[in-house]
């Protein structure tokens, strides 16, 4: 997972267990991928006394989706953020203060994230609104905001002025919300819908005025063309008659809308009470790409629900199973424990932009971010107290139980 390398062994045993069908979680099976290799890398690293990040680094150019260089720029912005060369120390070497060790881990993650099929229909009216509607739904990941923002970019208009129709199968098809394709499935056809009619209406604006079509852009309400306003949005939208002008859209399509292939890393800083074995996050860094970003707040508040759920899964969440019985016992809020406020530590989210990424086009973020929290903070708690817990969650007594076997 993620690396490559010719020297390499692998295994997969298939259990049966009387627990009901398996279910895809987020981002199925990258976290266990991960978990497995970049733990593996880590081992490798304290065995040779090296610093995990240069470790890291130096192997980087194995990585199988060839993003060896965005890796590299990531490692060293986190780096910086988490400020990794000040903290770091070999594993189970750094001060104890009161029975409490500090520990630093890292990890790498890679996701797909390309647009799924859709269709949409975006209807301009004679008054300058528009409206957008397509099958697609809103789970919480902010589909409508990216909607209404992708069609405001386009005619130059404020977001106030664009509807987003979603949510029923009464309009145009579109695809389900899963593999982090949706963001791609429902802006690329709103994108090219929204420039077919643009371009209809800047025909009709040619025509009245005496410009060239291909010299017009919209932008803040607005028909513009070079330094001259031509006329206003409102007064070139009744140029469309009574009835609304209609176009259809679709996609995916290779025009540099949308992409795949995304890379991030995460740096966890942890505190771990070897008296208890509890373990507390103490700051936690992630560095992710998706491509072209439609809206920077969503797309980090993509990352840091991740961070928490990865933090949630990487140290108490589990489901314990009475082995007579076989019964699901803490299915509860009470006792299937979800990370509150308290248990998060400081997050820190920095999304990767250079304009390579940009000219890459829109791509997936929902699932990325939540792949590496469970590697990462594993990394951080062996280089904390020298010995790998070797299952998650890390919870205390399983803290306490590689302590005492080590």
């Amino acid at each position: 997972y993620v690396f490559d390398f010719e020297n390499r062994n692998r295994k997969a045993t298939g259990i049966t267990t009387n627990c009901g069908p398996q279910r895809a979680w987020r981002a199925p099976p990258h976290p266990q991928l991960c978990a497995l290799t970049c733990t593996a890398m880590d081992d490798l690293a304290a065995k040779l006394g090296m610093n995990s990040l240069d470790f890291f680094m130096k192997n980087v150019d194995q990585a199988v989706n060839g993003k060896g260089d965005v890796y590299t720029d990531q490692m060293k912005i986190g780096a910086k953020l988490i400020d990794w060369n000040a903290k770091w120390h070999l594993a189970g070497k750094g001060e104890s203060k009161g029975g409490v060790k500090r520990g630093l881990g890292m990890a790498l993650h890679q996701w797909g994230g390309s647009a799924h099929a859709a269709t949409c229909l975006v209807k301009v009216h004679p008054d300058g609104t528009v409206e957008s509607f397509a099958g697609s739904q809103d789970i919480g990941t902010g589909t409508r905001t990216a909607i209404v923002m992708t069609l405001a970019e386009t005619f130059g208009i404020p977001l106030s002025m664009v509807k987003a129709n979603i949510g029923t199968s009464k309009y145009p098809r579109s695809g389900p919300s899963g593999g982090s394709t949706t963001i791609g499935g429902v802006t690329g056809p709103n994108r090219r819908a929204g420039l077919e009619a643009l371009w209809k209406i800047f025909d009709l604006v040619a025509a009245k005025h005496n410009v060239a079509a291909d010299s017009l852009v919209a932008k803040g309400g607005m028909i513009l063309s070079g330094d001259k306003t031509v006329c206003t949005w409102k007064e070139a939208a009744k140029l469309i008659g009574p009835m609304p002008l209609e176009v259809q859209g679709e996609g995916p399509k290779k025009d540099g809308l949308t992409d795949a292939g995304v890379a991030g890393i995460q740096m966890a800083e942890v505190a771990v009470d070897t008296e208890t074995g509890k373990v507390r996050v103490e700051k936690f860094v992630a560095v992710q790409d998706c491509g072209l970003i439609v809206d920077l707040l969503t797309a980090k508040s993509q990352v840091y629900g991740s961070l928490i759920m990865g933090i949630t899964y990487a140290l108490s969440e589990e489901r314990i199973m009475d082995n007579k019985t076989v019964r699901f016992i803490n299915a509860d809020l009470e006792n299937y424990k979800l990370a509150r406020i308290g248990d998060i530590g400081e997050l820190i989210v920095e999304m990767y932009q250079p304009d390579s990424e940009y000219d890459r086009g829109v791509i997936g973020l929902g699932e990325p971010p939540v792949i590496a929290p469970g590697a990462a903070i594993s990394n951080a708690v062996a280089n904390a107290i020298g010995v790998r817990v070797p299952v998650l969650p890390l919870t205390p007594q399983r803290v306490l139980e590689a302590l005492k076997k080590a």
